[in-house]
């Protein structure tokens, strides 16, 4: 069970994330086209990240914990309804083998969103695909977290001081 505080604290770095994610969309949105990779990242602590803890794998992303019946829509629009957080990434994203989970982690920890493995990005679509989907993922994830976080009683786009971290 969460304590009250803890639950507050990762709210304000779920506000956070959001924030963040809605920034770099503004910014890829003008043509800033490389901060898909801090987009990703962002996808990555809301929705995909764990910690390994004896050789398990543990997830630790901020919506699981805070909202474990979060719903967001279909990537395709001509899939009705909504899903859970865990089916939903586990979609395929389109004209690829990848789940929207693994796509959101390949670029995260191998195409420069925390780290760069060259030989393995080749594997990810070209760069002009993968910036449109990560706009679109995170479109979708951002409508989503809205209702959350105002059903929280926080308003999605007002900062916080002082930094969660530093509380």
């Amino acid at each position: 069970m969460m304590v009250e505080t803890d639950r507050e604290q990762l709210l304000d770095y779920a506000q956070d994330a959001a924030l963040i994610l809605h920034e770099a969309l503004q910014r890829i949105d003008f043509c800033q086209f490389y901060f898909y990779r801090v987009a990703a990242v962002q996808l990555r602590l809301l929705l995909c990240d764990t910690a390994r803890l004896h050789d398990r794998s543990i997830p630790t992303a901020l919506s699981a914990r805070l909202w474990p019946e979060l719903r967001l829509r279909p990537l395709e629009k001509s899939n009705p309804g909504l899903f859970g957080l865990n089916e939903w990434l586990d979609q395929k994203m389109p004209e690829s083998e990848f789940s929207i989970r693994q796509f959101i982690r390949r670029i995260g920890d191998q195409d420069g969103g925390v780290h760069v493995d060259i030989r393995k990005n080749r594997q990810l679509p070209d760069q002009k695909r993968t910036i449109n989907w990560i706009f679109i993922v995170s479109s979708i994830v951002l409508e989503a977290l809205d209702q959350v976080i105002q059903a929280d009683g926080r308003r999605t786009y007002e900062t916080h001081f002082p930094i969660p971290s530093q509380q």
